[in-house]
């Protein structure tokens, strides 16, 4: 696979912080008024000392690392509070920019050898238990140079860290991350990015080494699948996967997880991802942008195993996956039998160019695969050179689709550009939909001129035939950037990531 590029990696960076856990603080990087012994009002009475010292340690424990040291100063009982106060550390709080910067007419620069040194600093001073760590500002090749980053990771083990964030910045290639990380078995949150990971071979594993483990992302991780089946098998009560901007993901993924339910494959390039077995995942979100890989036109097959609960799935691309259902790969044509089936799933998403033939022509029996569908999201890709020319009779001859027929209540077709193949579809949709209560085309993004254009040709499906009684249709243009993110698709308490 060719290298990146320039642009491609900081396209890469921009997406995998992006991804990252929100920082502890709502404003980090600027600096926060540490609590003032004395009540309000200008008076001289002390009325914070005079709480317990569990809520003043809880307040400590909520102000960045800089400031609640700061507390330490106001009194010997403070001094007190702040070492057994559970350490939260955003090391974004500890950078200083330096001089030359934006203000000085230049690109940002930034103080990352500082922030190492302040980093050890804070957790070298801190004896007490530590709650929260997040560091992507720090030099992590110095940090391993100097043999400070072990030291950092015993640390998190000893005071019982619960959520770590560790990014290599600002990333130099092939840094190895230590297997020390693998030590720390208090954490219920792990999200790493831009390392290589440690060999696990030889490493202990099984149940006791992640008890608590609910969340890992792996973010431009450069792993192997024994080194994934390691982990799954190591966190007995994992909840969420997500792979994130791997571009060198090992050839085969395999889910096997007896509590993970959500799985989520973001811009990541694999031959194959199986949920092998997989009896309480909810959720699999498959989301690619383009160009994706210029230099290649890359196929994942889609194994769906043991997966008897999985209620959301999406985005499929005809264009991209391979879809596999137990040991049948569904092509167009495919028998539909109940081992070909997903009987669990309610709410689907697509995405399909409608000028390719072979994608449009796949599409049909993907519905199929999944017969109670409630909600269907369509993403019209626009096809840079259409291949193979599509009748429009094809959709008016496809045969019975279960989900179409009798389960869908809502459809919704998103960056409708207009194509005369996109309005066969969706003319197909409402003649065959017997439950349809909602039908929402979103338009794609452009002027007023193109917009009023696709408007008109919405115009006709007010008077094409209807398989249910009173549908509402809705055609709807989205105000600037999408709000589809990696939170969004991620996040469990939300029924349907993709109605954005």
């Amino acid at each position: 696979m060719a290298p990146l590029l320039t642009k491609d990696v900081e396209e890469v960076i921009r997406v995998v912080l992006t991804c990252l856990p929100a920082p502890p603080f709502p404003t980090a990087g600027g600096s926060r008024p540490s609590p003032s012994p004395h009540g309000g009002g200008g008076g001289t009475e002390d009325r914070i000392s005079r709480l317990p010292d569990a809520v003043l340690s809880d307040i400590v424990s909520r102000l960045p690392a800089k400031d609640a040291a700061r507390t330490a100063a106001l009194s010997r009982r403070w001094r007190r509070v702040w070492a057994s106060a559970p350490l939260v550390l955003d090391d974004s709080d500890l950078l200083r920019a330096l001089p030359g910067g934006e203000g000085g007419g230049g690109p940002a620069r930034f103080d990352w050898f500082g922030t190492t040194d302040a980093v050890s600093r804070a957790i070298g001073a801190h004896r007490g238990p530590i709650r929260s760590v997040r560091l992507t500002c720090c030099s992590m090749a110095l940090a391993a140079r100097l043999g400070v980053l072990e030291y950092w990771l015993h640390r998190l083990a000893d005071g019982g860290a619960e959520d770590l964030v560790l990014v290599n910045r600002p990333m130099p290639n092939g840094l190895h991350l230590p297997p020390d990380v693998l030590r720390i078995a208090s954490l219920r949150t792990l999200y790493l990015a831009f390392w290589s990971f440690p060999d696990t071979a030889g490493l202990p594993c099984g149940p006791a080494v992640f008890p608590r483990l609910q969340e890992i992302g792996l973010c431009s991780v450069v792993i192997d699948a024994r080194d994934i089946d390691h982990l799954l098998a190591c966190s007995p009560v994992l909840e969420k996967l997500a792979i994130v901007a791997c571009f060198f993901v090992p050839s085969h993924v395999r889910i096997r997880s007896r509590s993970l339910q959500c799985l989520v494959l973001w811009r990541s390039l694999t031959n194959e991802l199986a949920v092998v077995v997989a009896p309480r995942l909810q959720r699999l979100i498959l989301w690619q942008e383009y160009p994706c890989r210029p230099d290649s036109v890359f196929i994942t097959r889609i194994r769906i195993g043991y997966a008897t609960v999985l209620k959301v799935l999406g985005y499929l691309e005809p264009g991209i996956h391979q879809l596999q259902i137990g040991g049948t790969i569904i092509e167009s044509g495919t028998k539909m039998i109940p081992s070909t089936m997903v009987p669990s799933v309610k709410v689907l998403a697509l995405k399909v160019r409608f000028g390719i033939r072979k994608e449009a022509k796949t599409l049909p029996a993907f519905l199929r695969c999944f017969p109670n569908v409630e909600t269907l999201h369509v993403l019209s890709r626009e096809a840079d050179e259409p291949a193979g020319k599509l009748n429009l009779k094809f959709w008016q001859e496809v045969g019975p689709i279960d989900c179409l027929e009798t389960h869908i209540t809502k459809v919704v077709f998103d960056r409708f550009r207009g194509e005369r193949y996109e309005l066969a579809f969706l003319k197909f949709i409402l003649e065959r939909a017997q439950s349809l209560l909602n039908l929402v085309v979103v338009l794609a993004n452009g002027d007023q001129a193109s917009v009023d254009e696709m408007l008109t040709k919405l115009k006709s499906l007010t008077t094409a035939k209807r398989a249910s009684q009173c549908p509402t249709l809705l055609a709807v243009a989205r105000d600037g950037d999408s709000a589809w993110c990696f939170q969004r698709a991620s996040d469990l308490s939300v029924s349907d990531p993709f109605d954005w």
